[in-house]
């Protein structure tokens, strides 16, 4: 049982995973009023409060004798975490005991996670019912000799509760009060976050994990991690999956989404320092003069902390520097992870993981999830899924978007749009996609649309030459395609390499190029036609691309 340390893991018998329902209230607090009405708790409730946690508090005194009230127990029955502040005087009061037992009996039928807090009481001593327990006890055999049913269950929850991972306040962050209370908040708001995990995460457990080791749990260095591939391969689902997990092991987290959209300028990025300063040190409505000030607050107020952060969808340097610019502005321990289309803004990344493409059965999976609200599709639709499927390349983002656009749809429908996606990219994809495209100069624009119209899965080092000799810097452009997730590169027999582009980033490039035409995309179409020689491309008419 971790009771002593700073930061404290949950065992799955803390967190037990209630089954899918809706829960009226986060939290339920249990507490003996007279021991820390206007303090302990006073101090939790309103921290709680801040984060956003929506909890019950019972602040009515207690009535000796009576049983407590039915809107007491649905509180409790509907409370998706409950936390007991066990103090000195708590096993006294039957409210308390009782509403205990209560939460033990929800932790058992419902799933609801109990949470200890031991306020200045030994864990022992309430596990054991020793000390002012144990006199308390007494007393109630006394009293209610003629119900020893009723005590023998207030024991048996008191045994229960004290044998789950919490907290012992005195043995936590050397015993002050406010970091302890700031560790159940974090600790509450990731399990909140972990609950809330969209159901339809195809595929992805392996990647998440794979992730989670790169973070080298345990070692002392601040360390960058980065997840970098095409758009709408799931980089931010699996940092988001990633972040829900692991966060409440750091004494701060920030999850920054967006950050190439809401980082695009000065504005934008004092924004986002103001986010992390915010989240991490939990002080709403946190303020920096302007970029450079919230340099000096992050390296300042954060250079001791053991802090997560997470920047999602970076697309230049400038936003890292600002954000992150130094391992030293984070205390041992932290760990910063970054998703981007462009490897090289992770040069100073200590680790990087580029997600591959969903399998075929977890490409049916996801799809058949959006398409069907099932796993697999019905047997009418399987032909039509598959051609869908094929159509996407297996990526994640497409069988989204093209499953949640055949959901309810006919047969009829499904052959008919099928037509239509062989002609016109789908528009909500292309979007995404194209986002990267536009992100390139003039010249990488058309060194990309060559490929796409001409060589997609040519060799390497013949595409180069061609474009060369039409005056394009392919040498550059080339490697810049490839960091920007537009390109792939496989090796074939001997030393060659071959240059691929994914099936739907192809015919996001075919439609710019039809859309643009004409758009002089070949300098020197003479000088082309002569230098392509191969039997397999004489036929390509060169003067009628763009």
């Amino acid at each position: 049982m971790a009771m002593d340390g700073d930061l404290v893991k949950y065992s799955s018998s803390s967190f037990a995973a209630p089954p899918a329902r809706r829960w009226t209230y986060d939290v339920f607090l249990s507490f003996h009023g007279k021991d820390t009405r206007n303090n302990f708790t006073d101090h939790l409730y309103a921290a709680l409060d801040q984060a956003g946690i929506y909890t019950f508090k019972d602040d009515e005194k207690l009535q000796r004798g009576k049983p407590i009230s039915t809107e007491l127990v649905k509180a409790i029955e509907e409370s998706m975490v409950a936390v007991v502040v066990f103090s000195k005087n708590y096993a006294n009061s039957r409210w308390c005991l009782e509403e205990l037992s209560k939460i033990i009996e929800c932790r058992h039928l419902m799933g609801q996670t109990v949470l200890p807090v031991f306020y200045h009481v030994d864990p022992s001593d309430v596990r054991g019912q020793k000390g002012s327990f144990q006199a308390a006890f007494k007393k109630h055999e006394v009293k209610l000799a003629y119900d020893m049913e009723k005590v023998k269950r207030w024991r048996g929850a008191l045994e229960a509760a004290a044998g789950l991972s919490g907290w012992h306040v005195h043995g936590t962050a050397s015993g002050r009060e406010s970091e302890c209370i700031k560790q159940i908040v974090r600790n509450i708001l990731s399990y909140m976050e972990s609950r809330n995990c969209p159901d339809n995460l195809v595929g992805m457990v392996s990647r998440v994990e794979h992730v989670k080791s790169l973070f080298a749990k345990g070692a002392a260095d601040v360390r960058m991690i980065g997840i970098w591939g095409m758009g709408g391969i799931g980089k931010t689902t699996i940092a988001r999956a990633v972040y829900r997990q692991v966060s409440y092991e750091f004494e701060g987290s920030s999850f920054l989404e967006g950050v190439r959209e809401n980082g695009s300028d000065k504005k934008g990025l004092k924004t986002l320092q103001e986010k992390i300063l915010s989240e991490i040190l939990m002080e709403p409505y946190f303020r920096v003069k302007d970029c450079d000030d919230g340099i000096c607050q992050i390296q300042r107020r954060l250079c001791r902390k053991k802090v997560l952060v997470v920047l999602d969808d970076v697309d230049n340097m400038e936003q890292l520097e600002f954000l992150v610019g130094s391992h030293g502005w984070f205390g041992p321990g932290s760990r910063i992870m970054i998703t981007t289309r462009d490897e090289h803004l992770l040069s100073y990344a200590q680790e990087k993981y580029a997600p591959e493409l969903l399998r075929e059965n977890e490409a049916m999976e996801l799809f058949s999830r959006y398409a069907f609200k099932a796993n697999l599709p019905p047997k009418a639709y399987e032909d039509v899924s598959g051609a869908v499927v094929s159509h996407t390349g297996h990526l994640p983002l497409a069988l989204k978007v093209l499953g949640s656009h055949f959901y309810g749809r006919n047969l009829g429908f499904w052959q008919s749009a099928l037509n239509v996606l062989a002609k016109v990219p789908h528009k909500e994809i292309s979007a995404i996609l194209k986002i990267s495209f536009d992100g390139l100069n003039i010249l990488e624009k058309k060194i990309f649309l060559h490929i796409a119209c001409y060589f997609n899965g040519w060799q390497r080092d013949y595409i180069t030459g061609i474009l060369e000799c039409c005056g394009f810097e392919a040498v550059s452009g080339i490697t810049l395609l490839i960091e920007k997730s537009l390109l792939t590169v496989s090796h074939g027999i001997g030393p060659h390499e071959y240059l691929h582009m994914h099936d739907l980033i192809q015919d996001m490039g075919r439609f710019v190029a039809s859309e643009c035409n004409p758009y002089n995309m070949m300098e020197n179409p003479d000088e082309m036609i002569e230098v392509v020689t191969a039997p397999d491309v004489s036929h390509l008419n060169i003067h009628t691309i763009l």
